[in-house]
């Protein structure tokens, strides 16, 4: 059976239908104001709430309309850089502290799913990582693999033979899984957890730009805000800001989703059980299933990795993923019917931006989280940082920590290519 070659509708599936929105209109003084209605946004919100802070939040369109929305909702420790990667570049004892910490993200989304009961679609998945090559197998799955043993985490190496038996495919050279993650609709969990913040106290305005940033005082179109502080939780706000535009860019994943397998599909795929998979090229692709069995596959290219905006009827990365997944698998023949672009931000050195403004003493960024579990650890860490003063992890996330290629050498080589130099000379490093 022949796969068809029409494009699917260029729209997320998530945002389909949604309800209606409330923008702000008049001033207000507050003691804290969170910028950004995704992950972290929401997560510091509630942190800070949770102390007994009145906590107002800015979402410029709607709660989970960014890259938390958009994304495909793995939650796993695992993002840009492995369990292994931290290793490499900061040690053993560091790297499990690291490590700790993005764990305490993904604790905390499962906690508020089943606390408020969030209708989001909770998959219980294991990670997969599979390779594609027996190098890629053996310098980095088998790595990875005996790095997480070393920490006493959980891990089984598969070989090729052995991973048939998990995966319908005869084309990958092995991998390694893991439990203790699950996948969700993202866009679902911030409209779930945008409600539970208002019941809360929480005051949330969406459709409502930030215009301008001052010490204590955050201006929208129609309104004026101050705070005592201000933490701002959006990559492309940061962007525009003089003090981040050389911290901070963008890398593009484009994801597709499938019309709902049949039985027959998923035993095909998965003959045993379900997982959250991913292999380990440098751009990778991913997939999993959601909880009505319809296929989310993701990737990009080379050229639309690193862009300054989405970009739209992607023909090029439609036909890549569909032939990667055709020849993978090439009994499923999945419909897919959505494909759309998401936007993460990205730093030279992969850690994301937690930390205050050098000039505006009030402003706290949270920024360059890839992945929902740093992104939800990091919104939560912002109210210790501030309310505590931990700096346990000021020293690797600080905005103004060094980078290998500097603002100088990207005035000289552009943005674009500065990041991606970067990002290149950090994997390949670790």
């Amino acid at each position: 059976m022949k796969m068809s070659s029409f494009l699917p509708q260029d729209q997320v599936f998530w945002y389909v239908s949604r309800r209606d929105i409330k923008p702000l209109n008049h001033d207000i003084t507050t003691d804290v104001v969170v910028i950004g209605g995704g992950m972290a946004g929401l997560t510091a919100a509630q942190s800070f709430q949770k102390r007994g802070h009145k906590v107002v939040l800015l979402e410029k369109n709607y709660c989970g309309s960014g890259a938390t929305g958009k994304s495909s909702g793995f939650i796993t420790p695992d993002a840009e850089l492995s369990l292994g990667d931290l290793i490499s570049s900061q040690g053993e004892s560091q790297a499990k502290i690291l490590w700790q910490f993005i764990e305490r993200g993904v604790a905390s989304i499962r906690t508020n799913i089943h606390e408020f009961n969030l209708d989001c679609d909770y998959q219980k998945q294991d990670t997969l990582i599979i390779a594609n090559t027996e190098r890629a197998f053996t310098n980095d799955i088998k790595v990875d693999h005996e790095s997480r043993l070393k920490l006493a985490y959980d891990s089984t190496l598969y070989s090729a033979d052995q991973l048939q038996k998990m995966l319908g495919s005869d084309q990958y050279k092995g991998g390694m899984s893991y439990g203790n993650s699950f996948g969700i609709h993202g866009y679902r969990y911030c409209s779930g957890m945008r409600n539970v913040l208002e019941e809360q106290g929480v005051q949330i305005y969406e459709e409502t730009p930030v215009i301008d940033i001052q010490d204590h005082v955050v201006k929208t179109p129609a309104a004026t805000i101050k705070a005592e502080h201000i933490i701002v939780c959006t990559d492309r706000f940061a962007q525009s800001l003089d003090t981040l535009y050389d911290k901070v860019f963008q890398v593009q994943t484009i994801l597709m989703l499938s019309a709902p397998l049949t039985a027959a599909q998923v035993k095909m795929l998965f003959p045993q059980d379900q997982y959250m998979v991913w292999d380990t090229d440098l751009v990778y692709n991913y997939f999993r299933l959601t909880g009505d069995n319809r296929l989310m596959l993701g990737g990009s290219n080379v050229f639309n990795t690193y862009v300054s905006q989405e970009t739209h009827n992607p023909r090029s990365i439609v036909k890549k993923l569909t032939h990667y997944f055709n020849e993978k698998f090439p009994g499923v023949n999945p419909q897919f019917e959505y494909v759309w672009p998401g936007l993460i931000g990205i730093t030279k050195d992969v850690f994301p931006i937690a930390g205050y403004d050098r000039t505006m003493p009030s402003v706290y960024y949270v920024t360059g989280a890839t992945g929902l579990p740093w992104a939800a650890t990091l919104g939560a860490y912002s109210a210790e940082v501030i309310l505590d003063n931990n700096k346990d992890f000021e020293h690797c996330l600080s905005p103004y920590r060094s980078f290998t290629l500097g603002a100088f050498t990207q005035r000289i080589l552009g943005t674009r290519l500065t990041f991606a130099l970067s990002n290149f000379l950090q994997v390949g490093s670790v």
